[in-house]
């Protein structure tokens, strides 16, 4: 239920929770039984800190992943690179036959 807010010239302001069917311009004031009229407001808006609103966003932001290198010192066997002998196979091919070798 909607909350909407009144006014009570000898009480002052006062709540009352209303289905949107039942709003009407006055009420009955619940301590003196006088007519209220309803008081507008602005909306309740809440302000979320910079900080705080830099950070939700960047938490939509994909993270950036870096790959591990790994060292060619030494000769790369399981790669397949040539390094002085034509005998190396390249692995990958048989899993991956959509990556082109390096």
């Amino acid at each position: 239920m909607p909350r909407y807010d009144y006014l009570c010239k000898e009480c002052g302001p006062f709540i009352q929770w209303l289905k949107i069917s039942e709003v009407t311009d006055s009420v009955d004031c619940p301590n003196c039984d006088q007519q209220s009229k309803r008081m507008y407001s602005a909306p309740g808006l809440i302000f979320t800190p910079q900080a705080l609103r830099q950070r939700i966003e960047r938490g939509g932001e994909p993270k950036i992943v870096k790959r591990e290198s790994h060292s060619h010192e030494g000769g790369c066997s399981h790669h397949g690179h040539s390094h002085g002998k034509q005998t190396h196979t390249h692995q990958h091919a048989a899993k991956r036959p959509w990556m082109v070798g390096h």
